[in-house]
């Protein structure tokens, strides 16, 4: 007995110990310190050999598919709003605004990528007082497709570090915050907001961090009643799945107010580790004390929704040196692409190393033998087994860190996980905002005023029927359905018209407020 009870404690102390480290976890996501700097670039391995290590059958519906699109990402990595490949998409995190410490309200950090920067289309003599930047591409991107989203992300690793939400404990502080909020959604085009704090570090400002969501939930169910939106306003948050992290959290009345857990499936290892290990394991993580598997049980053990839960994952590796392999100690991580240790995923796996993929686990790393070098990262394989535990688990979607580091094509990880979900949520964006401080906005850029999300067809007056179109253009053109998704240039019948589609649509007649359509003249 006392040597089984001495080995329980010592398993318990390991598991503390890989605990306490990992509480730096997840620090990746900020602005790194050489972000207007071209990444470095490193000789990939195009022929790579792929070790199978254990397998894992694959168990047989819309899904959200999240990533983070970095302010800073339009500089060194050169990766702009129109670089991404929205089809994937169903929401869009823009990374990273702060808190102003004096006013308690939300700012964004860098005016010429958000707002000011002019790109092909744009033009400054246009008249009226325009947004320009990032957010009015990503504002047109809402526009072309109805089912793409785009929430505004605060905080990230530095702007928590530097305890800007400590104003969460302070009820009229929060009530600022939530002001701003509601007018930044307003004023942008946003969809909702995302909260990225890391961490909270005591049951007061974890108490303090719910009744700001309350706060928020009430406030945007407030503004979708006052613009008769059907369509509400989301609330997400990045969650450390790190126990000690969020058992300090009230997780039911957070879950009350909230649409998606966004959990940092990654960052589990790193140069706080000790030994070499997997930063994105679904299952295992002896050597760390977490896995992806671990969390959904320990969330929704503490009343959280599976449906809400998002499964982050890194389109990044972290870099280990001077190794024998996989639970071996290492010194040093490596120059990393833009950050230290941190490689972009489009830039791996490097030339001579070997891909090994554990399908018990879910995880996997490139290991050059001759170099001794270890990279953690997904591969595609791997994210393919991710999407079916999304579907099996009956979690709400994927989610990843960060667009500028996905490769193109069919070695997308984005793109592999979203054409693995089974469907992708084609729940409408929001491009009613009569309110915002830009006239574009307001216009829906030089279309006209939109109508609020779903607006149901208006009805006639008059008990005349439509004309019936007669032969010739419309001739095999299918009549306009209410309930039938429509994309760009798509054609239909409507009214004895023929009409095409300006944008993707659902619900929107044509000949409406919305300028969803383009009247194509009598058929």
């Amino acid at each position: 007995m006392r040597s089984n009870l001495g080995g329980r404690r010592l398993s318990w102390l390991l598991m503390a110990l890989a605990t306490t480290l990992l509480v730096e976890a997840t620090q990746v996501m900020h602005r790194p310190d050489r972000y207007k700097e071209k990444p470095n670039s490193f000789p990939m391995e195009t022929n790579v050999k792929i070790n199978t290590i254990q397998r894992r059958a694959l168990q047989a519906g819309g899904k959200v598919s999240m990533a983070y699109f970095t302010s800073w990402g339009i500089y060194g990595p050169n990766f702009q709003p129109t670089d991404i490949i929205s089809s994937t998409l169903t929401h869009v995190l823009y990374s990273f605004a702060d808190i102003d410490s004096t006013t308690n309200t939300i700012k964004l950090t860098d005016s010429y990528a958000d707002e000011t920067k002019m790109f092909p289309g744009d033009s400054s003599s246009e008249p009226g007082h325009n947004l320009y930047g990032n957010l009015k591409q990503l504002y047109l991107i809402k526009m072309k497709q109805r089912n793409f989203k785009v929430l505004l992300s605060i905080g990230g690793w530095t702007n928590s570090q530097a305890g800007h939400f400590n104003f969460v404990t302070n009820p009229s502080a929060r009530t600022a915050f939530v002001n701003s909020a509601v007018q930044m959604i307003e004023d942008y085009g946003f969809d909702g907001i995302d909260l990225d704090w890391e961490y909270p570090t005591s049951k007061e400002q974890g108490q303090g961090f719910a009744d700001l969501f309350t706060a928020l939930r009430t406030a945007f169910n407030n503004l979708q009643t006052r613009k008769s939106d059907s369509t509400r306003y989301i609330i997400s948050s990045a969650m450390s799945l790190v126990p000690s992290n969020y058992q300090l959290l009230n997780i039911p009345q957070l879950n009350a107010a909230i649409d998606y857990w966004n959990f940092m499936a990654y960052d589990f290892s790193g140069p706080w580790s000790t030994t070499t290990e997997n930063q994105a394991n679904v299952y295992g993580g002896q050597g760390t004390g977490l896995s992806s598997d671990a969390a959904v049980t320990g969330f929704k053990s503490l009343g959280a929704s599976v449906d809400k839960i998002v499964l982050g994952m890194p389109l990044y590796g972290r870099g280990f040196d001077n190794t024998n392999g996989l639970h071996q100690p290492y010194s040093g991580g490596g120059p990393g692409t833009i950050d230290p240790g941190v490689y972009s995923y489009k830039a791996l796996p490097f030339v001579g190393s070997q891909i090994y993929e554990n399908s018990t686990d879910i995880s996997s790393y490139s290991y050059d033998a001759a170099k001794k070098e270890f990279i953690t990262y997904d591969t595609p394989n791997i994210v393919k087994m991710k999407a079916n535990y999304i579907k099996s688990k009956g979690l709400a979607g994927s989610m990843f860190w960060e667009l500028s580091t996905d490769k193109v094509g069919s070695a997308s990880l984005v793109g592999t996980v979203a054409s693995n979900l089974g469907g992708l949520d084609q729940t409408l964006n929001h491009l009613y905002f009569p309110n915002s401080k830009w006239d574009n906005i307001r216009n829906n850029m030089g279309q006209g005023t939109p109508s609020p999300t779903n607006s149901p067809p208006p009805t006639s007056s008059s008990s005349t029927p439509a004309p019936t179109p007669t032969a010739g253009k419309c001739t095999g053109i299918s009549a306009w359905d209410a309930s039938t998704v429509y994309t760009t240039n798509m054609q239909v019948t409507y009214g004895g018209d023929l009409w095409i589609a300006s944008w993707w649509n659902q619900n929107m007649v044509p000949g409406g407020p919305a300028v969803a359509w383009k009247d194509n003249g009598p058929c």
